[in-house]
């Protein structure tokens, strides 16, 4: 009985100090993401999740913390069903590969047009599945391969995906 008594202690002196491998987030602060608009501009990297709310780093991993950083609530990309690199994709493909905060099962596309709508884009691919994921990318690229994204185009009013 002693030591249960110590160990709630213990639990409940580290829990105040805040020295615990975790902490609660309020559900209503969430912000799920559900696409992911990656686009390497000369020297930057943007990112957009719809609803006009974009942010630029130096690479991705910069852009994602200052989009944290600056959006009310806390964005949550585990729950991003796609990612879309707008094209040229060369460096921007790397990047996303090697960032751990995009889904591994998370569909990863290219485009060729500058801003795409998120939101818009992200219920059309809810439809039209990737054939490719983040983790096909990184293992493609571990392999010294060149990754074939599905490319996103515009046809119609809306798009198509050519695999």
């Amino acid at each position: 009985m002693k030591k249960l008594l110590v160990l709630v202690l213990i639990v409940a002196v580290l829990s105040a100090l805040g020295l615990l491998p975790f902490h609660a987030t309020d559900a209503a602060k969430l912000l799920p993401v559900k696409t992911v608009i990656v686009t390497r501009s000369g020297e930057e990297y943007v990112v957009d999740i719809g609803a006009g709310v974009r942010a630029v780093g130096r690479t991705l991993s910069e852009a994602l913390e200052r989009l944290r950083e600056e959006v009310t609530g806390e964005v949550f990309l585990p729950t991003a069903e796609q990612v879309v690199i707008t094209e040229p994709v060369a460096d921007a493909v790397e990047a996303v590969a090697e960032e751990s905060a995009f889904r591994p099962a998370a569909g990863i596309y290219r485009t060729p047009l500058p801003s795409p709508d998120a939101a818009a884009v992200g219920e059309y691919l809810a439809s039209h599945p990737s054939n490719m994921t983040v983790l096909d990318v990184r293992a493609e690229l571990a392999a010294g391969r060149e990754p074939r994204l599905p490319r996103l185009v515009p046809a119609n009013g809306g798009w198509r995906v050519d695999e």
